[in-house]
């Protein structure tokens, strides 16, 4: 009898992840990874990685949240119990890394009291960073953008667009020469509106070009979280590095005039300061 009363929880016990939940919504709705990849924009090894829970294979745990909510909305499952659920699974991973408190204690009766305590100083000191970084990441929530968690938590580190030295004028360009996009490795980028606000995003995949449209030029403004991993032409001519390695950049402006003048400052930077993008293939 008890066997009988058991076995059903033990099947309920079976689909606990955010990413069960998520592939049965798709599956009940008849739709494949691509209709989902295609209606979020997000791609299918990053959806794959949801469905399995392995959030390490997404590009960045700010990112997590966000991209299940997506896919949320793409199958008609409740976001805030998706995003609730994520942060509870983040949490749970995050205090089963936590380095685990061993008390000393001292075989050596010559050994130093002061010793010691300074050990003990140390371990106490990495926990407290350790559970400061998890509270700082699980308090920041992110917005249908995917990118608000983000601008929070890399605020301290950001080196703005704008510290670019101003370039010398250069030569004139084409107002409607094409801005062009290619990923060197895979990279993130999305596009910002005149309030911050991110009206698109998407991942280029190394060796993927994107042109950014007429109408992105004049409105909108780039921002990545892997510079070194983004190649960026005006009309043929590579504009360089656009910003720090492995730093949130934002604000870049698009137009044509602005990326000629940070090509010419890029290239009066010392050689080696930033990573340089390979040549595009003829």
């Amino acid at each position: 009898m008890a066997d009988e009363e058991t076995a059903p929880q033990q099947g309920e016990l079976a689909i606990t992840r955010t990413g069960d939940k998520l592939r049965l919504a798709r599956e009940a709705a008849g739709l494949s990874l691509a209709d989902i990849a295609t209606r979020t924009r997000i791609t299918q090894r990053h959806l794959e990685a949801i469905e399995k829970s392995d959030f390490s294979g997404l590009p960045g745990r700010t990112y997590v949240t966000g991209f299940a909510r997506a896919y949320a909305r793409a199958v008609d499952v409740p976001e805030a119990e998706v995003a609730a659920s994520v942060r509870r699974e983040l949490e749970e991973d995050a205090y089963g890394s936590r380095p685990l408190y061993e008390a000393y204690e001292p075989t050596d009766p010559a050994r130093l009291p002061t010793a010691r305590l300074t050990w003990t100083l140390v371990i106490v000191a990495l926990l407290l960073v350790s559970a400061y970084g998890v509270w700082r990441f699980l308090s920041v929530e992110p917005d249908e953008a995917l990118i608000a968690a983000q601008n929070q938590a890399a605020e301290a580190s950001e080196a703005p667009a704008a510290a670019t030295p101003a370039a010398k004028a250069g030569p004139a360009v084409a107002a409607d020469a094409p801005v062009v996009l290619t990923g060197i490795s895979e990279v993130w980028i999305g596009f910002d509106d005149a309030a911050g606000k991110t009206e698109n995003w998407r991942t280029l995949d190394p060796g993927e070009t994107y042109q950014v449209p007429a109408d992105y030029i004049e409105k909108f403004t780039l921002r990545t979280s892997i510079p070194q991993a983004l190649k960026v032409t005006v009309g043929g001519r590579d504009v360089g590095s656009i910003g720090p390695a492995d730093t949130l950049t934002k604000g870049v402006s698009l137009k044509p005039a602005d990326l000629i003048a940070r090509a010419e400052g890029n290239a009066g930077t010392t050689p080696g300061a930033a990573t340089p993008a390979p040549k595009t293939k003829g």
